[in-house]
């Protein structure tokens, strides 16, 4: 297997009304690299692992059906890193269930860029934000619309692409990187993800609309839809991203990372989710005490300014 050039991972639970076009999307991909499409299927409990069959039975040899007996949830594995684990490609792209790609020629496009291009560690585009009829609803994604991702953008919680957007190279296959940080099961991983990428290599942006995100706020599946806040865990998260940015040895990314440490500390605050106490209590982990609250007062400028202006309705 050594000659698959992209494996395409696609995790899916409960979504029998949009894994069809998520599929056909791989499908109608056109590119001169060879590819394998895994997908996860994680003990669904409607009807899209028939669905998969389906495919299965129709398209003989193109995916890899994986399905599970016990949602992965329940075990020491998530079911992307599995996959992850599973591929043989030398670059990695992951399109959950309900996201599909609207351009056919978006895998040729990513890959013979980061060909030509090794000291790229990834490549993102930017997407249109759907609904759930499939349809754009109006929002904007915080994508990069630079040329190149930064740290200052991970900082102003603008991102590379949607996760659907991002082709990395195989990090798993080929290490990379520590990727411990990714193996916690914390959420959401997509954005570990990119901060592990820009602190090990490059990441390039393109500006075409190349994908569709899907974006259900009510009876989804995905993160934003069953998410609630909770201190507990939006500060462990916190806490493990700056712990992994002092394993790193870049004292910009420790910064940057104790700044969204203490953007979180604040947040909790303002909601009354801790007290003042316990928010010097926690304030003790951060190293660049003075740095970090100048940079949490640059980004409330930035979003209350030019994020406001570029990424909101």
């Amino acid at each position: 297997m050594d000659d698959v050039m992209v494996s395409i991972l696609v995790p899916t639970y409960g979504q029998e009304k949009y894994i069809a076009r998520t599929l056909d999307s791989i499908l109608m991909q056109k590119t001169r690299y060879t590819q394998e499409i895994l997908v996860g299927e994680d003990a669904s409990p409607d009807g899209t692992r028939a669905i998969l069959k389906e495919y299965e039975k129709k398209y003989p040899g193109r995916f890899t059906m994986i399905y599970r007996d016990v949602n992965m949830r329940q075990t020491d594995k998530s079911n992307i890193r599995d996959l992850r684990e599973r591929a043989h490609g030398k670059y990695l792209i992951t399109l959950e269930g309900d996201d599909f790609w609207l351009s056919e020629d978006k895998l040729e496009k990513q890959i013979s860029f980061l060909e030509a291009h090794p000291e790229y560690i990834a490549a993102a585009h930017r997407c249109v934000v759907v609904g759930e009829d499939s349809q754009p609803n109006g929002e904007h994604y915080p994508e990069c619309i630079d040329s190149e991702y930064t740290l200052r953008h991970y900082l102003y919680n603008i991102m590379p692409g949607q996760l659907a957007t991002v082709m990395t190279r195989n990090y798993i296959k080929y290490p990379l990187f520590d990727t411990s940080i990714l193996e916690k099961k914390l959420s959401p991983g997509d954005r570990l993800l990119y901060f592990a990428l820009i602190t090990h290599g490059r990441i390039h942006c393109m500006p075409e609309q190349m994908s569709a995100y899907r974006h259900v706020k009510k009876n989804g599946t995905s993160f934003s839809a069953n998410y609630s806040y909770t201190f507990g865990k939006e500060e462990h998260w916190a806490y493990e991203l700056m712990k992994y940015a002092a394993g790193t040895g870049d004292k910009k990314a420790v910064k940057y990372t104790e700044s969204v440490y203490v953007s979180n500390l604040i947040h909790a605050l303002k909601l009354k989710k801790i007290s003042f106490s316990e928010f010097l209590k926690y304030y003790k982990n951060v190293k660049h005490k003075n740095t970090a609250l100048y940079l949490c007062i640059r980004k409330i400028i930035f979003s209350k300014t030019t994020f406001r202006k570029m990424y909101k309705k």
